[in-house]
């Protein structure tokens, strides 16, 4: 299951942060913890921001802070998201504002979206969604367009996808927008940008909200439209075209032209360490019949895994790194890829296409 990453600083932090304005700032400050009167009357909802940056929201996400502001919540006893209790901070609470944080387990679908606070007097309900990303899956269109599944909820407000990799702090950000292909309360399903090998998948939605997937795409990659210019492609009985077109994810793909048992190559130029990576992955798409075989092979076939070709679809496979070598005997590093025909079935030709390609 994907965890949710969200772009926000370590809560501690910023209660440290608090905690100190609190002992500074004059008892004008809305962060003043004096005992105040408090009136006899229900709580009175105002507002609810994003603590890190003080934004008003009318949607939060799971295991984030939130300030709320309004009247009455100095004898506040409880706070509910969807009818599941949140933890708040009574030496942070004064009349006008108290913090909270929403908890993971708060119900985020099928609900009726309200915040209610409880105090000694009474009770208030607030119009209030929750968000969060668990997971998201891989996919293709039929005209072989790659696409991504975020999985989770609640996505009904959403209104922009981006796919973010690097950072502000090393000045190699990058934000490509994703084209929305459907949404619905529990799944977000778009189209992923050119150009995208490794990065976070952020949604945000209309009411103020903003999630982060877990990791897409590669760590290392070796082919994805064009082979990385650190590897070079071999072959024995056969050929093979590094820009076919039809069908590719993206621009390119390899076609592999092979007879019986003969194979395609991937070196390197320089060895690839063998625990440095979890997993290879690569999509590979079958022109002959069901039960077509490769076998992915490493190092000259010191380690190999036998992978079914699916006729006129891609099919994306991630083998651990673990699986080549079951009994031990793993190499300390990767000095050769194959992807050798081993459909054993003594046809004069086979061809498979290799996309998407490399290291986990």
């Amino acid at each position: 299951m994907k965890r949710t990453i969200f772009k926000t600083t370590a809560v501690p932090q910023f209660l440290l942060m608090i905690f100190t304005v609190v002992s500074l700032v004059s008892c004008e400050s809305d962060f003043d913890v004096q005992s105040v009167e408090t009136a006899a009357e229900a709580p009175v909802v105002h507002s609810v921001s994003e603590a890190t940056e003080d934004v008003p929201v009318t949607q939060g996400v799971l295991q984030n802070t939130y300030i709320i502001r309004g009247e009455n919540l100095g004898s506040l006893v409880a706070v509910y998201f969807n009818g599941f209790q949140a933890g708040f901070n009574p030496a942070l609470t004064t009349d006008n504002l108290t913090f909270v944080s929403i908890p993971e387990s708060a119900p985020y679908v099928g609900q009726d979206n309200i915040l209610r606070l409880d105090n000694l007097y009474g009770s208030t309900t607030y119009d209030f969604s929750l968000l969060t990303i668990v997971d998201f899956t891989e996919g293709t269109t039929e005209d072989g367009v790659k696409t991504v599944t975020l999985i989770g909820g609640d996505f009904t407000d959403t209104s922009e996808v981006s796919f973010t990799s690097g950072s502000e702090e090393e000045g190699n950000l990058v934000e490509r927008p994703a084209e929305i292909l459907s949404v619905s309360e529990t799944e977000v399903t778009v189209v992923v940008p050119d150009g995208v090998e490794q990065a976070y998948i952020d949604l945000t939605t209309s009411r103020g909200a903003s999630a982060r997937s877990d990791s897409y795409g590669f760590t290392y990659s070796i082919f994805i439209d064009q082979l990385n210019p650190e590897w070079s492609m071999s072959q024995w009985g056969g050929t093979f075209d590094v820009e076919a077109t039809d069908p590719a994810l993206g621009q390119y793909s390899i076609q592999s032209v092979r007879e019986a048992w003969s194979g395609l190559t991937f070196l390197p130029e320089t060895g690839i360490p063998f625990n440095q990576y979890e997993a290879i992955t690569v999509s590979l798409y079958g022109t002959g019949e069901p039960g077509d075989m490769v076998n992915v092979a490493i190092n000259d076939f010191a380690g190999t895994v036998g992978v079914e070709l699916i006729p006129d679809q891609w099919n994306k496979v991630v083998i651990p790194m673990g699986s080549f070598f079951p009994t031990g005997g793993a190499p300390a590093v990767i000095n050769r890829i194959d992807f050798q025909e081993a459909s054993n079935t003594s046809k004069p030709q086979y061809i498979f296409y290799v996309d998407d390609f490399g290291f986990l």
